[in-house]
């Protein structure tokens, strides 16, 4: 004797098991997305944002002597880009532990800043950051650029 099975339940659609039915879609339209999101990160991350160089800073005097302990020295700095053309809009600093100067380039590619610092007791010379900020280029930071010595 063999037993069968016979259903008298009817399938019924629900309002709750239209989800059900529906998650293949929104499994196929996250994936499209998340693959598009996924392929836009990662040619950002291998196509440089920036070009691969710096700008070019000139600075002139580069080692600058004074008479006294306390100054106040003028500086003109150039920023050309790395094609040779001056770079407007860049942010100069000039700084250190004690003293901080910042001026913006002009349309030439030039900056004055206004430099005010000391050289501390029992030392004969302090030395200057200079660092160029650009929306177009990665910053150019250079360390000790500036040097102000005492004469005696």
């Amino acid at each position: 004797m063999k037993n069968h099975f016979i259903s008298t339940h009817r399938f019924e659609l629900h309002h709750s098991d239209s989800a059900v039915l529906d998650l293949p879609m929104y499994l196929v339209v996250t994936l499209i997305i998340g693959i598009l999101a996924l392929t836009s990160i990662i040619s950002m991350m291998i196509l440089p944002v920036f070009p691969s160089e710096t700008p070019h800073v000139t600075i002139h005097p580069l080692i600058k002597s004074v008479n006294t302990s306390n100054f106040v020295i003028s500086y003109q700095v150039q920023v050309i880009d790395t094609d040779h053309r001056p770079l407007s809009d860049a942010h100069v600093i000039i700084k250190n532990v004690d003293t901080i100067a910042v001026n913006t380039t002009n349309q030439t590619g030039y900056a004055t800043l206004m430099v005010q610092g000391n050289i501390p007791l029992g030392l004969h010379e302090t030395y200057f950051d200079v660092i160029v900020k650009s929306s177009k280029y990665p910053t150019f930071t250079s360390e000790n650029m500036l040097k102000i010595v005492l004469s005696d």
